[in-house]
């Protein structure tokens, strides 16, 4: 048990600290207002106020959790334990406002403020104090937990942060079912003129073979995917795009019975979520018909999202799933850059700053998009592998969970995914079933 000191308790410090103790931790804790009842207790005590008190350990507030409006920040950048910190505070015991600092990085203050959005409208990387202070690569509010429990001597009490708890989650998105079959007329003989008209008869004899079956569908990563769900403890969450063709949404109709045979069989053995168009995040009718197609294909709720093109848009794009009856999103994560974009390895709820209070959608951030080491970051295929390595490493010595996403159509070692396969395969060797419980 911990009991904290505080003089005031606001819906930010209720949020804070049961993620804090309960979710990332797994100690009990409670808070109280009443100094005479924490000078009284005999349990571990923490003293979150700027008054000193004599053999406690005092983390003094910076202000953020007691604030109802939305300000911009003055960020001081400093170190802490040989970790990066900010909130900086004049104090013997702890120098920074660790509570106010995991606050800012999970709700994702910073996304609510004016920021450069990138082409697409997104809030990326660049723009992030992670990026600027150069943590966006580990995840930085387990570890400032992981000190604390350090200093508070019950990090053997801690249940949670430890590599025994850690998971691997993968994640398919399917943008396009397939890269070749199962399209319109209109757009075979496109595709087919094209590949004349460039001279590309490599490719045009490969489209040949897969329109006669004798080639698979670079798309149909489907049968491989069953196998390897074999070696996972946790089911494989697939998300399905399902706007008809436009600018940025180009999957097949979901009104295609191929279509639909594909997801009611995925759906039978993973766990299958929607991919809310590019288009859907200026219109919840264009959303809301969106999930009523798929949950009508499948027979049953929908619980689960990410956004294409990894929109998100605070809080309105949560909000919007929370209307639908989405219990999880699975967008957290940064197109451009591998890492914690909210600073933390772990699931938490979204709180809503304009509303000041925490709602019923779960987060579930990911880590590595296989898109981001090819496209955005040049990697290698060795390179791809030491950075899944990495972050597998990473994520187990705090017991989080690490979330990748991939794609159906980079699976087969096609074109531009030549030689990816064995990065995908190396994934899957280091958190396989066996190595988890290892």
């Amino acid at each position: 048990m911990v009991l904290i000191y505080c003089k005031e308790i606001s819906q930010r410090i209720k949020y804070t600290f049961h993620l804090i103790f309960s979710d990332i931790l797994g100690i009990a804790y409670n808070i109280t207002t009443d100094p005479d009842e924490f000078q009284a207790s005999s349990v571990i005590k923490i003293n979150y106020s700027k008054t000193r008190i004599k053999n406690v350990l005092q983390i003094k507030p910076y202000g953020l959790l007691k604030e109802t409006k939305l300000v911009n920040q003055k960020i001081k950048l400093g170190e802490w334990k040989n970790l990066p910190a900010f909130f900086m505070q004049d104090n013997q015991d702890l120098p920074f406002d660790l509570f106010s600092a995991v606050f800012y990085l999970v709700s994702r203050y910073e996304e609510y403020l004016l920021f450069n959005p990138d082409k697409f409208g997104r809030f990326e990387a660049d723009q992030s104090i992670a990026y600027r202070g150069k943590f966006l690569n580990i995840p930085i509010v387990d570890l400032w937990c992981l000190e604390l429990v350090k200093i508070l001597g019950v990090k053997t009490k801690s249940k949670n942060i430890n590599p025994g708890n850690y998971k691997f989650l993968l994640t398919i998105d399917i943008d396009h079912a397939w890269v070749y079959k199962h399209k319109r007329i209109i757009f075979i003989l496109g595709s087919l003129l094209k590949d004349i008209l460039l001279f590309n008869f490599k490719r045009l004899t490969f489209r040949f073979q897969v329109y006669t079956n004798r080639n698979p569908d670079p798309g149909d990563s489907y049968s491989y995917l069953n196998t390897i769900q074999k070696q996972l403890k946790e089911k494989i969450r697939y998300f399905v795009l399902c706007r008809r063709r436009d600018k940025f949404d180009k999957n097949v109709s979901i009104r295609n019975k191929s279509f639909q045979k594909l997801i009611k069989d995925i759906d039978k053995k993973n766990t299958v979520g929607i991919h809310p168009s590019f288009t859907s995040n200026q219109s919840f009718d264009i959303l809301c018909k969106e999930y009523r197609q798929l949950e009508k294909t499948l027979d049953h709720k929908i619980e689960i999202s990410r956004q294409h093109y990894l929109k998100l848009s605070l809080p309105d794009t949560y909000r919007n799933l929370l209307r639908l009856g989405i219990k999880e999103d699975y967008s957290m994560g940064y197109s451009t850059h591998t890492g914690f974009r909210a600073g933390i390895a772990r699931p938490f709820y979204f709180y809503d700053l304009y509303e000041e209070k925490q709602t019923s959608l779960r987060v579930v951030p990911f880590h590595i998009m296989d898109r981001t080491l090819l496209s955005y970051l040049n990697y290698s295929t060795e390179q791809a592998i030491k950075e899944f390595e990495y972050y597998s490493k990473s994520i187990k010595n705090i017991g989080g969970l690490f979330v990748s996403l991939w794609h159906n159509t980079s699976l087969n070692d096609f074109e531009e995914w030549q030689g990816w396969q064995k990065v995908f395969k190396r994934m899957i060797e280091i958190n396989s079933y066996n190595d988890q419980v290892s």
